[in-house]
């Protein structure tokens, strides 16, 4: 895609801080932030100790409502505005992945990490907190009144531009997969495809199963695709995007070498072997609700996916043996229908949901 990886410049502003001495000589300053660039913008808060290390969340509350106590003595705070589209760039303290979202993460998309939200601050973001107060305590020491300023609009205008920026420097990066959350409906964008939602950990593999690829395999089987090419797509789709929750829980349950192997080495092409697993190993019951006669097809047209993908939709004895089906012969050449195909697709979103539903009864999302 065009947009991918493409610099997203900051949304600008300026930060005052403004330096007073009293007539016993006590001195102390005052910040301003002020920004009228026709961007979005948002702006967040953090503690900060002198050294530019960030300790703590700022709840900025509305006017005249106090923020939380800083967790040490001595905290400077800190006003982070976001990149230009409202977004906020966040690194992984455990799997360094880096991402957009909104303000506060809780989890990390890539490995399910959570941490405090504060520590998914992008590595951008730390520097320019340390910039910060570095730049407050030189205005400080300096013991003379006035007014000193960090100006973000020149961060904001040298993005994307060639020559020589700001000795500052603070942009994010666009990445791959855009979404809001079907669950939250907070935005993420990641690296990749599939990931955890950031803020409340919901994945978003059900909502691209059902929104994406079952819609775009059903308007191809409506325009006129081959039933059989559409099965192939379907039965592929939904054994790639089981895949991916095997992946997530050998990577995230505690488990033996031997099971751990078997979800991260071998196929998921075996729909009844697949299902038994995760029953048995898991309590995921992707048949819940589902008729023993749908089963059963569901299981067969795993097996014609074979026949399709490798033998050109002529029955082998493979399929025979695998599929025990009676109704064909060998070197038969076999067919689908419209309208199976699409009762197919229903079948496997149902399946997808319990597979889904089972997931997070194991890794509960966050609720507000």
């Amino acid at each position: 895609m065009s947009n991918e990886f493409q610099e997203v410049s900051h949304s600008g502003g300026k930060i005052s801080f403004n330096i007073e001495i009293d007539e016993e000589g006590r001195q102390t300053y005052q910040v301003t932030f002020k920004s009228n660039r026709p961007v979005p913008q948002s702006l967040i808060g953090v503690y900060a100790l002198p050294q530019g290390v960030v300790v703590e969340s700022i709840e900025l509350c509305g006017i005249g409502q106090p923020w939380n106590p800083p967790p040490f003595p001595g905290c400077i705070p800190v006003l982070i505005a976001s990149d230009s589209e409202g977004r906020f760039g966040h690194t992984c303290p455990q799997c360094e992945g880096y991402w957009r979202s909104g303000p506060w993460p809780h989890f990390c998309p890539y490995c399910a990490a959570s941490f405090a939200p504060y520590e998914f601050l992008s590595r951008a973001q730390l520097q320019y907190v340390k910039h910060y107060c570095n730049a407050l305590f030189q205005a400080l020491d300096s013991k003379e009144e006035g007014i000193a300023e960090i100006d973000m609009d020149a961060v904001a205008d040298a993005a994307c531009r060639d020559g020589e920026r700001p000795s500052f420097y603070v942009s994010e990066e666009s990445q791959q997969k855009k979404f809001n959350c079907s669950a939250c409906n907070e935005f993420n964008d990641i690296l990749g495809r599939f990931g955890y939602c950031s803020t409340c950990g919901t994945r978003n593999d059900l909502m691209e199963f059902e929104n994406s690829v079952v819609p775009e395999i059903r308007t191809q089987l409506n325009a006129g695709s081959l039933p059989e090419d559409c099965l192939r797509d379907a039965v592929a789709s939904f054994e790639s995007f089981t895949r991916q929750a095997g992946t997530q829980l050998a990577t995230l349950v505690p488990m033996s070498k031997r099971r751990k192997k078997r979800l991260l080495k071998q196929g998921f092409h075996d729909l009844s072997e697949v299902s038994e697993i995760l029953l048995t190993w898991f309590d995921i019951d992707i048949y819940s609700g589902i008729s023993e006669n749908d089963r059963e097809r569901t299981i067969l047209m795993f097996h014609r996916r074979h026949v399709y993908e490798h033998n050109a939709g002529e029955v082998d004895q493979k399929y025979l043996d695998d599929s025990r089906d009676t109704a064909v012969r060998l070197k038969q050449r076999i067919h689908e229908t419209k309208e199976g195909v699409h009762e197919l697709l229903g079948l496997l979103a149902r399946m997808f949901r319990n597979l889904h539903r089972g997931f997070h009864e194991i890794f509960p999302p966050r609720t507000r």
